[in-house]
């Protein structure tokens, strides 16, 4: 029986001394470098790094983070579970005005950085975190943040597995490397207005007419 029955432990003390389980961001597969998105509220530039400890590898005394997914649909999750996933099937419902207020845009990330993979199996034994410490409480993935951010290889930023879209991938970039990784970001488009969007915006409620945008 394992000591920990499952809870996620902090860092170790040596970690510094411990090699990361490093990959370069256009060796992920099925991901590369140029298909991530994010969502978030339109009146705000995409690029946005929070320091706001509700947010899973952030903290106020570290610099912020920038959240990314390998898709809409894994932003939309990442966004919207709260609203959806904690009610009952046929209770589940669209808060619209939180809808009205977001965009989704495509970013493209160097691909040339390199980020720690918290998929890698064995490189995780390696710095002694199981399958559950990055996707655990968010006082232990922010210790381990603050870890990975200063040890001396470097990481741009964390790979890690959706924990509300279970299989999809996420991408966590440190604040520390916007003025030479910076990912670029397209122009955004209205959630409502998303074609990638349109089977999940249906499925919870549909926009209501008010909100959709007019013919061209």
């Amino acid at each position: 029986m394992a000591l920990d029955q499952g809870h996620a432990q902090p860092p170790p003390s040596d970690l510094s001394k411990r090699t990361l389980p490093l990959v370069r961001l256009d060796a992920v597969p099925g991901v590369g470098s140029a298909s991530w998105w994010r969502i978030g509220k339109s009146r705000f530039p995409p690029l946005h790094y929070s320091s706001d400890p509700g947010w899973r590898f952030s903290r106020r005394d570290m610099p912020g983070t920038l959240y990314l997914g390998e898709s809409t649909a894994v932003c939309f999750w990442e966004v919207f579970w709260d609203d959806l996933a904690t009610r009952a099937p046929s209770d589940r419902r669209l808060d619209y005005a939180k809808v009205e207020e977001r965009s989704a845009w495509e970013a493209v990330v160097r691909g040339d950085i390199q980020v720690v993979d918290t998929l890698d199996a064995e490189g995780m034994i390696e710095i002694g975190a199981h399958g559950g410490t990055f996707s655990g409480p968010y006082a232990i993935c922010q210790a381990w943040a603050q870890a990975l951010r200063g040890h001396p290889s470097k990481p741009t930023g964390i790979l890690y597995e959706s924990v509300r879209k279970i299989g999809a991938k996420c991408l966590a970039l440190f604040q520390e490397y916007e003025g030479t990784h910076a990912p670029a970001f397209g122009p955004g488009v209205r959630l409502i207005d998303h074609p990638d969007l349109l089977t999940l915006l249906a499925k919870y409620g549909g926009p209501p007419p008010s909100l959709k945008s007019p013919p061209p």
